[in-house]
């Protein structure tokens, strides 16, 4: 281990009542002392306590925004769900009743089925009555030269893939996937494993390479950091230990508090111990402000290893929300903001509930009324296959060249 040495300028820290682990770190950082400047190692120090700052008030922001406007939208979008599902239904048993009489052309009637073939596979997928299971046994089921013709696709689109790729992906026969998405999936985990296993043959070949004087200081340092974490957990498992307190008040507070280290332990979280230690009046204010820069260095590589927590934390966070909310949700976005995107949705959606109840009052009020709404919908349907003819184009076209 490294030895220390100790700051040529000295420095200070402001006194502060102890903070809660959800406060600021003002009560940590390296004041300047008189004339003397803070040395790189205390201003990177400092520096890395800000980005923890922020990083931890944003996840606690998204935290406040999955309480306050997560669960009252996805509340009143359940209730617009409902009715789709209803207007949708009552659609879809409708067209199917009529299908079993004369009067539609033939085209009509392909149009009718196809509508009805994607609502029994939304609607009905997880219904497991007889009506349904005779729905998706009549509707869904695949003729033998449609699966063939699908086995066919499968087979030029794994051909397709690794030509684009140029290398064998020995997945196997591309039809024991259920599906050409399905069949993507696999050949991308297929590519990642691969790339793994590379990566890790690399790693131990390095890994066999003597080391350099940089490479060296930086196991130091790390080694440094860790004993340096385990040093203040174990400090304040000591006096934190619950077991060693009769008064029931006092043994829930240390409970609670032990509970947080032990926490703030396995997540490397620095700050967090601190802030226990500043206040279980273990750690003097100025103790840190008189650290050599080595215990220092040491202290802000467990700060930056957090931050790297706290960056993904957020970033998983923003995807979850985002995912479920079905917009864009950023860790900076206000929630008067996020607020007014989710209504438009909300509005966006209500739109749409209307649109397919005053379908199902067209249809159900003529033939004439239902066979001018099937023209519309296979005009519709054309559009839509053009359009996503042109987008998989696009995508083939895309995924060859990031791989290239």
């Amino acid at each position: 281990m490294a030895k220390t040495k100790k700051s040529s300028a000295q420095a200070t820290l402001i006194p502060e009542a102890p903070a809660a682990p959800n406060e600021g770190l003002t009560q940590l950082k390296v004041q300047k002392a008189g004339a003397h400047q803070l040395t790189p190692a205390q201003k990177r120090f400092n520096k890395l306590l800000a980005q923890v700052e922020k990083f931890n008030q944003q996840v606690q922001h998204i935290e406040r925004l999955e309480l306050e406007v997560r669960t009252p939208h996805l509340t009143r979008m359940a209730a617009l769900h409902q009715q789709a599902d209803q207007a949708q239904s009552e659609m879809l048993f409708f067209l199917h009743e009529r299908l079993q009489h004369k009067g539609l052309t033939a085209t009509q009637q392909a149009t009718a089925r196809e509508i009805v073939s994607s609502l029994v596979e939304t609607l009905g997928r997880d219904k497991e009555d007889p009506e349904w299971e005779q729905l998706r046994a009549e509707y869904l089921s695949v003729p033998p030269e449609d699966a063939e013709s699908l086995d066919d696709i499968k087979r030029a689109m794994l051909k397709d893939l690794e030509d684009t790729l140029g290398t064998k992906l020995d997945m196997g026969d591309a039809t024991q996937f259920a599906t050409p998405e399905e069949m993507l999936a696999a050949a991308m985990h297929h590519l990642q494993e691969r790339h793994q296993a590379e990566q890790a043959e690399q790693a131990a070949q390095k890994a066999q390479q003597p080391l350099s004087d940089k490479q060296r200081k930086v196991q130091v340092q790390e080694q440094d950091a860790k004993t340096a974490l385990r040093t203040i957990y174990r400090q304040l498992a000591s006096a934190l230990h619950p077991d060693r307190e009769t008064d029931p008040t006092e043994h829930a507070r240390k409970s609670a508090l032990m509970s947080q280290a032990n926490t703030a332990y396995e997540r490397g979280d620095l700050s967090t111990l601190l802030r226990l230690q500043l206040q279980e009046q273990q750690l003097d204010p100025a103790s840190i402000a008189k650290m050599a820069d080595e215990r220092l260095a040491a202290l802000s590589l467990l700060l930056q290893n957090q931050i790297a927590t706290l960056q993904q934390e957020v970033f998983q966070a923003e995807m979850r929300l985002s995912h479920e909310l079905d917009v864009p949700v950023r860790a900076t976005i206000k929630a008067p903001q996020l607020n007014r995107l989710l209504r438009e949705e909300e509005q966006e959606f209500a739109a749409l509930v209307k649109t397919l109840q005053q379908d199902l009052k067209r249809v159900r009020h003529d033939d004439a009324g239902l066979k001018r709404w099937l023209r519309e919908q296979a005009t519709l349907n054309q559009q839509q296959a053009q359009f996503e003819a042109e987008m998989a184009k696009l995508h083939k076209q895309q995924f060859g060249a990031h791989f290239e």
